[in-house]
């Protein structure tokens, strides 16, 4: 018996040190196993990140190299050598346009020069101010970028080797086109800043571009090593960093052979370096005999937990986590600021590239949002586009500088899909107890405010009072609105006249919208306007105003007057695929031949979405009807983008022609948009003109027509007749 029982305690023990021994080595195998799927999974992710860093740069240049060939072939340059001599006229001209090309990309031109065959400088703008003639250079041909830009045919552009400017004493890359006429050669030269290619680390993950030749980090983390000889792209680990690069070779038309170096902390850099697979094993037996009935437990209540308070997408707390925040942040009137973030044209984003990539846009977000925001903040995700803060202790003024924190970190471009997305926040701030005692007030009211932040267009707005009146009032607006289309005389157009510079005569009208309201009269344009973009009234409304339109300038034709209308597209019309059709159809039905009707659209609505709105423009064009771009220079124009558009007029903004004086800076832009609009076979309206002395310096500048109460405030259409009349047109009784 006692041999038995000795034997059975034998069996026992081995079966229960066999079991532990499977145990530890699944623990091990697991523990490993776990490791390595991260090292794969954060070398995939390093890898997507770095193909959008290149993709992002090779864009940038790209941009660069647009600019520079267009600039080429600007009359301004090519002019300096199809005429004898060097006139001060034909110098101030250059400076002009150098000033213009600074003054359209702020930021990230700070150096522009024109050069001649012999190497002598003709011009040169730093930072928006020309150079004396004693202060240009005559020895550029001392420059690697001189000889090599010459050897380019036409179109190319030379990217030389990044170097210190000696003008603004940053590290630059200059950017260089030659320019041929009258059988001479010269170049447009600028400079465009290394520190606008600084992505800022973001995840914990870091970007660098190196030079290949030397392993120097022209931008970026100084110490950061990668293969420099034989290899064009991997991912290596480096020091406690995992890195991942690829190399962008040098080419003809670019001097730079770099690397682009993506890198993160690596998972193996903690404290199991070191440890070999057997000391794994003893140290997870021990602890686990101990802890793995607890941890499961304490693993299982925590995602729990988590899951409850916490966004899964983002990592971020959710709403409910966010009000329990809140509620104890301000518990005894303690001040407390909540801020409310929307994202414009994200819908648009997910629409265009898919969830995955409006998913990744949105792990962005927030990530720049907890990077923004004060140690102290509460940084949530309340759904959809939307995010919250939560900063404790917070007064007026530091909510604020908060908002503007925020700001700056969204309206950055985004990496996406291989291109770079642009989006506009706006954020609403409600301040407690000021504001309101209970969390769920404070958020109200902080979206609240946001909502006026975004009918106003305004960047953040902190709540006041009106606000919920406001929103009442919109609603209950929105409702007559609606109820207008369904009235013939609510919706009605006055129209604007426009007149050519060179010898007075008419030269179109802009039809401009009214709502005469059946109890408020008539209601501004800004009022209504901006709430019909928020809905599909939209559409309904910019079908109105175009039958109109169309049907009093076949009126017009019959009494013998043969007068262009422009109307003005929403943005949101040019997201709409059948607006060709039916404006095609309106024209059909008047029996008008379509260069009776100008559609303007503005320079900010386009750039939002280039590629879609040039589909739309592109049909419409095609067809006969002329485009123009209103409001130019207001927004952030890409040269390459207005160069693609089937545009056939320019209208520069009202707010640079009222201030228009000699010398100063405002007839500098508006010369130069002139010149550029010139430059794009383009039409050149300038809006706002208010007196005879500014009609006639746009007439010595060569704008082409203007606008304005100086001419003729938008009125009747009865009204155009007589208007018409006593500029010496006929118009039938």
């Amino acid at each position: 018996m006692a041999g038995g029982s000795v034997r059975g305690r034998v069996v026992r023990t081995g079966a229960l040190l066999s079991g532990l021994l499977i145990l530890l080595l699944s623990v091990v195998t697991s523990v490993v196993g776990a490791r390595d799927r991260q090292v794969t999974a954060q070398d995939t992710q390093l890898r997507q990140v770095v193909d959008q860093r290149v993709d992002s740069l090779e864009n940038y240049f790209e941009r660069a190299r647009s600019i520079s060939a267009l600039l080429a072939a600007n009359p301004v340059f090519t002019d300096f050598y199809r005429t004898p001599g060097t006139t001060p006229e034909k110098i101030r001209r250059i400076n002009d346009a150098l000033v213009s090309l600074q003054s359209l990309f702020p930021g990230r031109i700070h150096k522009a020069s024109f050069i001649d065959e012999s190497g002598a400088e003709v011009a040169r703008v730093v930072d928006g101010v020309p150079a004396t003639p004693a202060a240009l250079s005559r020895a550029e041909n001392d420059h690697a970028f001189f000889a090599r830009t010459l050897q380019l045919g036409p179109g190319q552009v030379f990217q030389s080797e990044e170097y210190l400017s000696p003008d603004t004493h940053d590290e630059v890359i200059a950017n260089s086109a030659a320019v041929t006429a009258g059988g001479h050669t010269g170049m447009v030269h600028f400079e465009i800043a290394l520190a606008g290619l600084h992505t800022p680390p973001a995840g914990g993950i870091s970007t660098s571009i190196i030079d290949a030749a030397s392993g120097r980090a022209v931008v970026g983390e100084p110490d950061t090593a990668v293969p420099t000889t034989g290899v064009a792209e991997g991912v290596v680990t480096s020091g406690t960093r995992r890195v991942a690069f690829r190399r962008l070779a040098a080419t003809d038309g670019n001097a730079n052979d770099w690397y682009v170096a993506v890198s993160a902390p690596a998972f193996d850099a903690g404290w199991t370096r070191g440890f070999g697979v057997g000391s794994l094993a003893l140290l997870a037996g021990a602890v686990l005999a101990i802890l793995l009935a607890a941890i499961g437990s304490w693993l299982q209540r925590r995602s729990a937990r988590k899951a409850a308070s916490h966004d899964p997408l983002t990592g971020l707390p959710n709403r409910a986590l966010l009000i329990e925040r809140i509620r104890a942040a301000s518990a005894g009137n303690r001040p407390v600021a909540v801020l409310v973030s929307d994202l414009e044209r994200f819908k648009e984003v997910n629409d265009l590239l898919g969830h995955r990539y409006g998913d990744l846009l949105l792990r962005q977000v927030a990530a720049r949002l907890r990077a923004a925001a004060p140690e102290n903040a509460t940084v949530a995700r309340l759904g959809g586009d939307d995010f919250a803060l939560l900063v404790p202790g917070a007064d007026a003024a530091a909510a604020e500088a908060v908002a503007v924190q925020m700001l700056a970190a969204l309206h950055r471009t985004f990496p996406l899909g291989g291109t770079g997305v642009d989006l506009e926040a706006r954020i609403g701030v409600a301040l407690g107890p000021e504001h309101g005692a209970e969390a769920d007030v404070l958020l109200r009211r902080a979206d609240a405010a946001m909502r006026v932040a975004k009918e106003q267009h305004e960047g953040h707005r902190t709540y006041d009072a009106t606000a919920d009146q406001h929103a009442s009032n919109r609603l209950a607006l929105l409702g007559d609105l609606r109820r207008a289309f369904d009235a013939d005389d609510q919706i009605v157009l006055h129209y604007q006249p426009k007149v050519h510079l060179a010898d007075g005569t008419p030269a179109g009208v802009e039809a401009l919208v009214r709502w005469e309201h059946p109890t408020l009269g008539r209601m501004s344009p800004d009022t209504f306007i901006p709430l019909a973009e928020t809905t599909t009234l939209v559409h309904v409304l910019t079908e109105r105003v175009l039958r109109i339109a169309v049907r009093q300038a076949a009126e017009w034709r019959r009494d013998g007057v043969h007068l262009p209308v422009a109307v003005n597209l929403s943005a949101r019309c040019l997201h709409d695929e059948s607006l060709p059709d039916r404006v095609f159809d309106l024209l059909r039905r008047a029996d008008l031949p379509p260069d009776v009707l100008k559609l303007e659209i503005t320079e900010s609505m386009v750039m939002a979405d280039p590629e879609r709105a040039q589909a739309v423009l592109r049909v419409l064009h095609d067809g006969g009807i002329q485009l123009s771009i209103d409001d130019f220079g207001t927004g952030h124009s890409s040269m390459a983008y207005l160069q693609k558009l089937p545009l056939d007029e320019m209208k520069i903004d009202r707010s640079f022609v009222r201030q228009l004086e000699p010398g100063q800076g405002d007839e500098v832009l508006v010369r130069s948009a002139i010149t550029l609009g010139h430059s794009l076979g383009l039409t050149v309206v300038a809006e706002g003109v208010e007196d005879q002395t500014t009609m006639d310096r746009l007439r010595e500048l060569g704008c082409d027509i203007a606008q304005g109460y100086h001419l003729g405030r938008p009125m009747p259409a009865a009204e155009i007749g007589p208007w018409l009349t006593a500029r010496g047109v006929e118009v039938a009784a």
